[in-house]
């Protein structure tokens, strides 16, 4: 399972947005589920499960990751292809230009890193008005 799955169209977003898929994705977290598992914890019927679970596979937001043959039926059981879901910013604004920079700190480090990171924020982020301005987003994924 990847990190950060990045949601390159309008489409994707509204995939996603569904609420039933939504709580879908929500449900499998890091544990793969059957249909029936997630028709079960939902109380949604297993064909609308079926449906949603179809339409999320094929649009690369969910994906097999074993099955299992029972009683001549075969179980298929899902997960997430990343445990996060982040909209490009190109979506909403074609003038963006996006550097992704992924990188992973220890833990032990990580207050250190964020003190410091803190102290560059401080430092560069007084606006002039003259002056052309970024924006910079950092996400944390535990």
């Amino acid at each position: 399972m990847k990190e950060v799955h990045i949601l390159n169209t309008l489409e994707e977003i509204n995939i996603v947005s569904d609420s039933i898929r939504l709580k879908i994705i929500m449900t499998l977290g890091a544990t793969p589920k059957t249909a029936q598992d997630l028709s079960d914890t939902l109380g949604v019927s297993r064909s609308k499960i079926h449906y949603h679970l179809k339409i999320l596979e094929q649009n690369g937001i969910i994906e097999v990751v074993d099955t299992e043959l029972i009683n001549g039926i075969t179980q298929k059981y899902f997960l997430p292809v990343a445990k996060a879901f982040i909209p490009n910013s190109n979506i909403f604004n074609n003038n963006f230009e996006e550097k992704q920079l992924t990188f992973k700190i220890p833990s032990r480090v990580y207050d250190s890193f964020e003190e410091e990171l803190n102290e560059l924020i401080n430092k560069y982020s007084r606006e002039d008005e003259d002056d052309e301005n970024f924006q910079v987003q950092i996400y944390k994924l535990s």
